[in-house]
C-alpha cells in the first residue's frame, strides 16, 4: 500500500484511482489510511482543497485506529501543509509539530522536510533552513532517493529567495541527477521548473521563459495543475517589461483556481502578481501617453529629414 505515496507524483491519475478502489474494498484501517492520504494530497496539490482536508483528517482518524504512531506522523505532516495552504496557518504549523513529535527516524525527517516547506510559504526562511537541513543528512542516510531530492530542491528555493545562487544552482543540479534515477515524473517537471526560477535569478530571462514552458509541457502530459509556475513566469515576464503578459497570465490562473477550489496561498500570491503587473501596465501606457504629447508622434515615429525618433522629437 505504502507505494501508493510516491505514486501522487509520478502517475497523479493512476494513483488516485487506484486509492479509491482501495476504499471501495473495506481495506484494514493502516490501508484505508493509506489510501485517503493519497487522495488527500491529490486534493490538495492539484484539486479541490476542502475535500482534501475532509481525507487527510480521515487519513489521520484511520491511521490512530491502527495504532501506528509513524503513520500517524507522516499523515499530520501531509494534513499541516494543507491547513497552512488553506491560510489556517496556526493549525497547521500545529499538526506538523505534533507529527515531528510522533514520528522517528526516517519519518520524522519527511516530516520536517514538509515542516521546512511550509515555513518557506510562509517567508519564514531562516527556519525553513534549519528544518531542511536537519532532514537532508537522515533521509541520505535511509538511502531514500525521492525524499532526498526533494529536500535538496527545497533546500535550493530557499537560498534562491535568500539570494544564494551559486548554492542553488548546485542543489538543484544534485537534485535532477536524482531524479534521473526515479520514475516520479511529476516531480522532475518540478525540477525544470526550478531550474528555470534559477536562470531567472542568474539574469537569463530566455532561459528562463524557456524553461517554464518545458516544465509546463510535462504538467499537461501528467493533467496537473501549473499554479507556481504560473505566479514565476509572472515574475518573469515582469522582469522581461511584458506586464500585459503577465497579467494575462496571473488572472487566467486566478480562474482556473476558483475553478477547482484551490489552495488559497497560492491565490494571494497570483491575485498579488496580477495587482504588480496592473500597475506596471498602467505605467508603462502613462509614460507611452506622456511621450506622444510632448510632439504628437509615438516613440520610433518618422521624423522630418526621415531620421528616427528617440522617444521626443
Amino acid at each position: 500500500m505504502l507505494e501508493l505515496l510516491p505514486m501522487v507524483f509520478a502517475d497523479p491519475g493512476e494513483a488516485r484511482a487506484r486509492a479509491e478502489q482501495v476504499l471501495g474494498d473495506r481495506p484494514p484501517a493502516l490501508h484505508a489510511s493509506v489510501a485517503h492520504q493519497v487522495i488527500g494530497i491529490w486534493q490538495r496539490d492539484f484539486g479541490d482543497l476542502r475535500l482534501a482536508l475532509t481525507h487527510l483528517r480521515r487519513a489521520r482518524t484511520w491511521a490512530a485506529r491502527a495504532d501506528s504512531a509513524e503513520r500517524e506522523a507522516d499523515v499530520l505532516a501531509t494534513l499541516g501543509v494543507a491547513l497552512v495552504h488553506a491560510g489556517r496557518t496556526r493549525q497547521g504549523m500545529d499538526a506538523l509539530g505534533r507529527g515531528v513529535e510522533r514520528g522517528s527516524g526516517h519519518t520524522r525527517a519527511r516530516v520536517l522536510f514538509r515542516r521546512a516547506y511550509s515555513w518557506w510559504v510562509l517567508g519564514h526562511h531562516k527556519e525553513a533552513l534549519e528544518d531542511v537541513r536537519r532532514a537532508i543528512p537522515v533521509l541520505r542516510q535511509a538511502g531514500d532517493v525521492i525524499w532526498t531530492a526533494r529536500a535538496l530542491t527545497l533546500r535550493a528555493t530557499v537560498h534562491l529567495a535568500l539570494g544564494s545562487v551559486e548554492r542553488a544552482v548546485a542543489d538543484f543540479t544534485a537534485a535532477e541527477a536524482l531524479w534521473d534515477t526515479t520514475g516520479q515524473e511529476h516531480d522532475k517537471a518540478d525540477a525544470v521548473e526550478s531550474r528555470g526560477l534559477a536562470a531567472f535569478r542568474a539574469g537569463d530571462v530566455p532561459a528562463a521563459l524557456r524553461l517554464l514552458d518545458e516544465a509546463e509541457e510535462r504538467y499537461a502530459k501528467l493533467g496537473t495543475p501549473t499554479f507556481m509556475l504560473n505566479i514565476r513566469r509572472c515574475e518573469v515576464l515582469m522582469a522581461a517589461g511584458l506586464a500585459a503578459e503577465a497579467l494575462a497570465e496571473a488572472d487566467a490562473a486566478v480562474r482556473a483556481l476558483d475553478g477547482i477550489g484551490g489552495q488559497s496561498t497560492r491565490k494571494a500570491e497570483l491575485l498579488l502578481a496580477a495587482a504588480r503587473a496592473a500597475r506596471l501596465a498602467g505605467n508603462r501606457r502613462r509614460r507611452s501617453r506622456g511621450r506622444r504629447s510632448r510632439c504628437g508622434c509615438s516613440p520610433g515615429s518618422g521624423a522630418p529629414g526621415g531620421r528616427r525618433t528617440r522617444g521626443w522629437c
